[in-house]
């Protein structure tokens, strides 16, 4: 058997381009990690700061939260602003029917500043009834029981915590 040679596109061998604005601030790394990988420090990252203010944080008691804070079930979504955006997030696998009290979006900003939103879980389906979730698999007609939002934060105004800013 021999072997051919060939040349490919240079722009097929390469990775994704990462926002320059990201290059300032402390959240680089974050950018550059994989879903997976990113879920999990998003919830290292909000564990450590909640701590920071005082909270107390402890493991969660089942896979359907993330952390329990001052005695509350904490489930947390994370995320950076989405690519060619200046305040657009996205917040995946979101699900009403898990044991949770509080849904948590963590966002991180170019500038290193990092919100938090506290949303009831007694919220969730109100938001979902009003078209701030949408259905994350299968479309509208699927009932997977999943729903994500795609967006700025202007929903979840009222729902704001609290604001830190991480240096680099």
């Amino acid at each position: 058997m021999t072997t051919q040679t060939i040349v490919l596109n240079s722009s097929l061998l390469s990775g994704a381009e990462i926002d320059p604005r990201w290059s300032n601030g402390p959240f680089l790394g974050i950018k550059l990690m994989p879903a997976k990988a990113k879920g999990k420090r998003f919830e290292e990252i909000a564990q450590s700061i909640f701590e920071m203010i005082g909270l107390t944080v402890t493991k969660p008691t089942n896979s359907d939260h993330d952390r329990i804070v001052d005695g509350k079930k904490f489930e947390i979504k994370g995320s950076t602003i989405t690519k060619g955006s200046e305040d657009c997030f996205s917040f995946l696998q979101i699900r009403p029917a898990q044991d949770y009290q509080f849904l948590i979006l963590e966002t991180f900003w170019f500038d290193g500043t990092i919100q938090y939103y506290k949303i009831p879980k007694t919220e969730i389906n109100l938001l979902i009834e009003k078209g701030v979730f949408k259905k994350q698999h299968g479309g509208n007609k699927a009932e997977s029981g999943t729903f994500c939002y795609v967006g700025n934060l202007s929903p979840f105004s009222e729902y704001f915590w609290f604001e830190r800013k991480v240096n680099k």
